[in-house]
């Protein structure tokens, strides 16, 4: 029989590439974290680690074996909330990705309701750019997320929950900044400051300068909304900044304009993300409700499916 123990062996292992740190992990000896995963390789009948003096290495069948056992562990795991929450929903821990563009000026407005309503939730927070975290989604480390509507996928489930606006910034003195409203055809020529690589924020900037006819200034790249609003005050061009952004951040900057769309709007949908397989699905439904009732006036509500 394979037990729970030889399962959390395994995937420690492959987590920590370290029998030490994935015995510490499992608050289990080295011996006895080396027994479990030798009695798991002897029921599989084959070989899951390459062990040496110098490093710790999982074969292909390791790996796979590996993954399968962080998401038997999970359903395990989800097993026991359900348990424990049959009588109080979000109760206990729950793992929330968010959006680095995001969470710093969405979360301040929902928190404290949270918190209020549902005083033994435990949130751990992780911020991350959106790939990453739909990664760790599917593998178990989180169990929602909010983050620009993905793409569709079979084996998550979206719920739509408000249309952030994009803002024009740019410095003072800029050709645009005399308009009180701008049209994305106002775009056209401008060389925009984006975010380096691996944010969908920087593609849903792209691509709208792309439709526009603008371009991307490639001789400059940020790696925050802080370092794109200070690049945009020294004078090195126009940026695009979302509306939670510019109502905690930007608008209190004395060497930048920033100026709104009108319609049709440019801006980002902002979902919440969980597994098809979880079962907590009703709790994730009711923060979804919570989170619409705390939205700034910046952002607009998106009415759920039916």
């Amino acid at each position: 029989m394979i037990s729970l123990k030889q399962l959390r062996s395994i995937a420690a292992l492959s987590d920590t590439l370290h029998f030490g740190r994935a015995a510490e992990r499992c608050h289990i000896t080295q011996p006895a974290l080396s027994a479990q995963v030798a009695q798991l390789e002897a029921a599989l009948g084959t070989v899951l680690v390459e062990r040496s003096r110098r490093r710790v290495l999982m074969t292909p069948m390791g790996r796979d074996v590996a993954e399968r056992a962080k998401r038997i562990l999970r359903d395990v795991e989800e097993l026991r909330e359900l348990t424990r929450r049959r009588d109080q929903p979000l109760v206990g821990m729950l793992r929330l990705g968010v959006l680095p563009t995001l969470g710093s000026y969405l979360l301040p407005h929902i928190l404290p309701a949270l918190r209020s309503r549902y005083p033994d939730l435990r949130l751990y927070l992780r911020e991350e750019p959106a790939n990453r975290l739909l990664v760790e989604l599917q593998h178990g480390e989180l169990d929602l997320l909010l983050v620009s509507w993905p793409r569709r996928e079979e084996a998550l489930v979206s719920l739509p929950l408000f249309f952030e606006p994009f803002w024009l910034a740019m410095p003072l003195g800029h050709r645009l900044a005399s308009a009180s409203r701008l049209s994305t055809d106002d775009l056209a020529g401008e060389q925009l400051l984006l975010l380096e690589q691996g944010h969908c924020l920087r593609e849903q900037a792209l691509a709208l300068a792309e439709s526009a006819g603008a371009e991307e200034e490639t001789d400059f790249r940020a790696t925050s909304l802080d370092s794109l609003r200070q690049m945009a005050a020294t004078g090195l061009g126009a940026t695009l900044l979302p509306a939670l952004y510019v109502k905690e951040e930007a608008f209190e900057d004395d060497q930048l304009a920033v100026r709104p769309f009108a319609a049709p709007v440019p801006g980002r949908r902002i979902a919440l993300v969980w597994r098809r397989t979880t079962t907590r699905a009703d709790e994730f439904r009711l923060f979804a409700a919570l989170v619409r009732e705390h939205l700034p006036d910046v952002v607009q509500p998106l009415a759920p499916p039916d």
